[in-house]
């Protein structure tokens, strides 16, 4: 069986890493240091992409802005929100638009797989 392919965007290498090794036995992940960046990515290999994981808080192109980039050619990519900051965007307004998640930072693998259950 192919392994999905999982897009995570974080600016933080401790974090990309971290999800990259707990992710890598059962998804193929690309991984990506801002906004833009994981955009980019996601242009190169948007037939592959099922899944994005994104950081809020961005240099270049934060999270929410990515998902609105991501979302205007695949509306119903799965996106699962994760931020070590509390309210500074309105994640209701983000999971209210579907298939999609919101893990606090820091969060644990358990929580994070159930997540990826929840929105593939």
């Amino acid at each position: 069986m192919t392994k999905k392919t999982i897009l995570v965007a974080d600016d933080e290498d401790l974090i990309r890493e971290l999800l990259a090794d707990a992710l890598s036995d059962d998804f193929n992940v690309l991984v990506a240091c801002d906004g833009e960046a994981a955009f980019a990515l996601y242009e190169r290999h948007r037939d592959e992409v099922a899944l994005v994981i994104t950081d809020l808080i961005m240099p270049n192109l934060r999270g929410d802005e990515l998902a609105e980039k991501l979302r205007a050619s695949r509306p119903n990519l799965p996106i699962i929100f994760i931020s070590g900051y509390e309210g500074e965007i309105q994640t209701q307004a983000l999971l209210a638009k579907g298939n999609s998640a919101f893990l606090q930072k820091p969060f644990d693998i358990e929580s994070l797989m159930s997540a990826l259950r929840d929105v593939l």
